[in-house]
């Protein structure tokens, strides 16, 4: 797993902003942290060694206190900009991502899944809270906040800088192999929860036909059992968290131990003074802090940064991906776009989309209620129009007032002539000239397929600009002209 994926800091520009406020961040609490110690260590020598009054120190104490209040601040902020910026990164990489799938239309749906992109744009993201109000603030201060005081303590003693370099990459030691031993576990975790929420959905939209077929008591079964993978993929999660935080947290303590150990030795022998050695058994615990801290986040992150790159890619996909770009003047007559699937055809349609054009896109989306409802919105809407778009569509079998829904027991070719009804319709009342539709016989037998082509040639013929997305070769062959797209 990446620590960090820099390609938030271009994606989402609060990424940019959060980690320079983590740096200032980490550079004040190091400040502070070396006062406490300074402070505290001139207190203890001034009242055993020197035998100081207290109120000739109470200068120290005072500075203790600032220091501690501090880092106390350092703190809270800390916490705070980290769900501020974890809050502003989801917006932002939510709304590019919206704007992708609003832009890339349904084969973009057809190639992620509803329930996939609904999940990931979803919960999945929120995990990102985590990763930067708690793992990306420790990364930062692994990375500032543990060499300066390495330094700092090997300035001020050898013997437990080199106790410090040569126990510190114990830490990291234990993290690579708990890493290796839990490489795949979140994405599983992930995937498991992808899976039990687009089976859910299929459940939902497909209530109806399971309970015709009587059916539901089995699904209910398989949805017990997938909910049982998941939480057990979830315990494994937790398990692995708390061995490698108590792995963690036993590797500090005892190198911190070590330190201890050395300092008392050396001051019995007088190697050592009583304040070089207050100083640094008060710093050494926060040498491993950050590390110890990144390898407790870990796991809590792993999500995060897993649910963060699949958006990243999603978004990276689209990007690199030639625009497209169509020059083709809209005239009367049929033209077909012929390509290869997923290369951008429908968002090349969309693109000569106007205020007067009428649109039918591949996926016919259906509402609860009539079939009129579904050509003609909540208005009323014109019988003799309903009629004809009805007869263009080849779909006089269902009387208007048969009453759809997404649930219904509708076939794909009549959910898709609902959608041609539709488009029939809206481009009658309109009054437009341009009909641009996705893939409009896909669905149909050769015998529909052939009246629904004659009902085009006959607006064509009225003046009307067809344009179409299809790789039918009926329709490809009525065609007055071919755009190749590639």
């Amino acid at each position: 797993m990446k620590p960090i994926d820099f390609r938030l800091v271009s994606k989402a520009r609060a990424t940019a902003g959060y980690l320079v406020l983590v740096v200032a961040l980490a550079a004040i609490a190091t400040a502070s942290t070396v006062a406490i110690a300074w402070s505290l260590s001139s207190f203890v020598v001034g009242v055993f060694v020197d035998k100081r009054s207290i109120e000739d120190l109470g200068q120290f104490l005072v500075v203790t206190l600032v220091a501690g209040g501090v880092r106390a601040v350092v703190h809270f902020a800390q916490e705070f900009a980290g769900f501020w910026a974890a809050g502003r990164v989801k917006f932002q990489l939510r709304a590019q991502a919206l704007d992708v799938i609003e832009r890339d239309g349904s084969p973009l749906v057809a190639k992620h899944g509803s329930a996939e992109l609904g999940q990931l744009l979803g919960p999945s993201l929120d995990s990102l809270d985590v990763y930067f109000a708690k793992y990306l603030p420790q990364l930062v201060f692994t990375a500032l906040v543990t060499p300066a005081l390495t330094y700092l303590i090997w300035l001020l003693d050898h013997a437990s800088g080199i106790t410090v370099l040569m126990t510190l990459p114990l830490i990291p030691l234990f993290m690579v192999l708990i890493g290796l031993a839990t490489r795949n576990v979140q994405e599983e975790q992930l995937e498991a929860l992808q899976r039990l929420n687009g089976h859910f959905l299929e459940i939902v939209k497909g209530i109806v036909t399971l309970k015709v077929f009587d059916r539901t008591r089995l699904q209910n079964q398989i949805l017990a059992e997938v909910s049982d993978q998941y939480r057990i993929r979830t315990l494994r999660v937790l398990r692995l968290s708390f061995l490698s935080g108590f792995a963690l947290e036993l590797a500090a303590s005892l190198s911190v131990a070590l330190i201890a150990v050395g300092i008392g030795l050396r001051l019995v022998e007088g190697g050592i003074t009583l304040f070089v050695g207050l100083f640094v058994l008060i710093v050494a615990p926060e040498v491993y802090l950050p590390l110890r801290n990144v390898g407790a986040q870990f796991h809590a992150a792993a999500q995060g940064v897993a649910v963060t790159s699949k958006v990243l890619d999603l978004l990276e996909d689209s990007a690199t991906k030639p625009a497209a770009e169509l020059e083709i003047e809209p005239q009367p007559g049929i033209t077909v776009i012929v390509g290869k699937s997923g290369i951008g055809k429908s968002i090349a349609l969309k693109r000569l989309d106007q205020p007067l054009a009428t649109w039918m896109p591949q996926q016919t989306q259906l509402i609860p209620g009539t079939i009129r409802s579904n050509i003609t919105g909540p208005n009323p809407g014109d019988d003799a129009a309903v009629n004809r778009a009805l007869e263009r569509a080849q779909l006089t079998e269902l009387p208007p007032e048969v009453l759809v829904s997404d649930t219904d027991l509708l076939s794909g070719g009549q959910r898709q002539r609902v959608g041609l009804a539709r488009a029939f319709y809206r481009l009658a009342i309109s009054g437009g000239d341009l009909l641009l539709l996705d893939e409009p016989t896909s669905q149909l037998d050769a015998d529909t397929e052939a009246r629904v082509i004659s009902e085009l040639r006959e607006l064509a013929t009225q003046g009307i600009s067809v344009v179409a997305i299809s790789h039918s070769r009926q329709l490809i062959g009525a065609a007055d002209r071919l755009v190749n797209f590639d």
